[in-house]
């Protein structure tokens, strides 16, 4: 499956085919209690370097 699809569908919580505004919002706000390390709402600056997306392991080059 292309990596947006998945994306999408797990986002897609009801699994209609569409993303209603909550479903979005609900990941932010899942990323953003993730990286809260302490729990005050607030995100330091090494808090939110965790929420970072993990660099794409790049694919090997073709050795035709």
């Amino acid at each position: 499956m292309h990596p947006r699809r998945k994306a999408f569908a797990q986002l897609d919580r009801d699994g209609n085919g569409e993303l209603r505004f909550e479903e979005w919002a609900i990941r932010t706000i899942e990323k953003f209690e993730g990286a809260d390390a302490n729990g005050d709402g607030l995100l330091t600056r090494e808090e939110y370097a965790t929420s970072a997306p993990k660099p794409r392991k790049k694919k090997p080059a073709c050795k035709c």
